[in-house]
């Protein structure tokens, strides 16, 4: 690699911080839709194929494994099924 190449390389600080946001997206906590506080996890139990929705204000769901989904599609598949309980107890 000649000198010049290192110039416009990133720096290894700055692909930490990417790395480390990355994972925080991923993983959690996220914003609880019941309390608006972000106490919210997803559990993931690729073992027993269980996945668990947990908040600190006792919102508890149990959603469907599946393979290719990762933290984040867990959560947006949680946060549409309460809206859509949510809209469907108000029209009621």
């Amino acid at each position: 690699m000649s000198p010049r190449n290192t110039r416009y390389q990133t720096p290894e600080y700055i692909a930490d911080a990417i790395r480390s946001k990355r994972k925080k997206l991923l993983y959690g906590p996220h914003f609880c839709p019941k309390c608006g506080l972000e106490k919210l996890r997803i559990e993931v139990d690729r073992k027993n194929k269980q996945v668990i929705a947990v908040c600190s204000c006792g919102l508890e769901c149990q959603l469907n494994y599946v393979p290719a989904f990762e933290g984040v599609d867990y959560y947006n598949r949680f946060a549409d099924d309460f809206k859509r309980q949510k809209s469907r107890a108000l029209s009621s």
